[in-house]
């Protein structure tokens, strides 16, 4: 039996899926997680879509950033 070589490990199509996952639960978990903080910060405050606003770029940015250090551990 021989040992799977280096470049076939990278070659394994559900290595490839697993990371399409984490990337899109990692956008998702981040987002949403930044749209409901800036939601309830909105409730508490008074302000109307400030804060939702805010909320929605800042977890796109670390969601992003995530992506951005995960394909960078995959590579």
């Amino acid at each position: 039996m021989q040992a799977p070589k280096k470049s076939d490990k990278k070659d394994n199509p559900w290595q490839a899926l697993g990371l399409v996952s984490a990337i899109g639960a990692d956008l998702a978990g981040c987002v949403l997680g930044g749209v409901y903080l800036g939601m309830w910060l909105d409730g508490q405050i008074g302000t109307a879509p400030v804060f939702l606003i805010v909320g929605l770029v800042t977890g796109l940015a670390a969601g992003i950033y995530g992506i951005m250090l995960l394909i960078k551990r995959f590579m």
